[in-house]
């Protein structure tokens, strides 16, 4: 007897466990299409033609794929400044793969991760336009990008490398 009434308990918390994960796994999905209901309404209110809505449609998705619906700032603005700094040091620890910055100092280093911004991009998105004046630099948390130069050589880059490092030698 013990041992059924052991199995029932066992498989009714296994019931409420999956049952607590579908109604999260529901509320995401109602959160999504609630997003992409505003998003529809936006680009219809400002009447953008059919090539630009299907890439924000492909950048919401691309965007929602990447963080889950999780608006990371507001998340990490909402904790102590201590384990704030903590975890951008964690995020954003390629900063010291950067020579100028591998020199510097903890508070300096904590000055620059605070200005850092993560921003996520699509496939074929144009970072930085080639000929035009280098206004930020991009490390490459995850995934690929290309670089190329005035000469028209290409470089890949992958997770872990900088781009724009010229703006700190000029």
């Amino acid at each position: 007897m013990a041992i059924i009434g052991l199995g029932l308990l066992l498989f009714a918390l296994l019931i409420g466990n999956m049952q607590n994960f579908l109604q999260a796994l529901g509320r995401r999905n109602m959160e999504m299409s609630l997003r992409r209901r505003d998003v529809e309404q936006w680009m219809s209110h400002r009447r953008f033609p059919e090539e630009l809505r299907r890439q924000v449609r492909q950048a919401e998705r691309y965007n929602w794929a990447a963080t889950r619906g999780v608006n990371e700032e507001m998340l990490l603005e909402s904790l102590p400044e201590d384990l704030q700094r903590d975890i951008r040091r964690h995020l954003l620890k390629l900063v010291t793969k950067v020579r100028i910055f591998a020199l510097m100092d903890a508070p300096v280093l904590d000055a620059v991760c605070e200005r850092l911004k993560q921003t996520i991009y699509i496939k074929g998105s144009h970072i930085l336009h080639q000929g035009g004046p280098v206004e930020k630099m991009v490390f490459i948390v995850r995934g690929k990008a290309e670089s190329v130069g005035d000469d028209g050589i290409l470089v890949p880059l992958s997770e872990g490398d900088v781009c724009g490092e010229e703006l700190l030698t000029v």
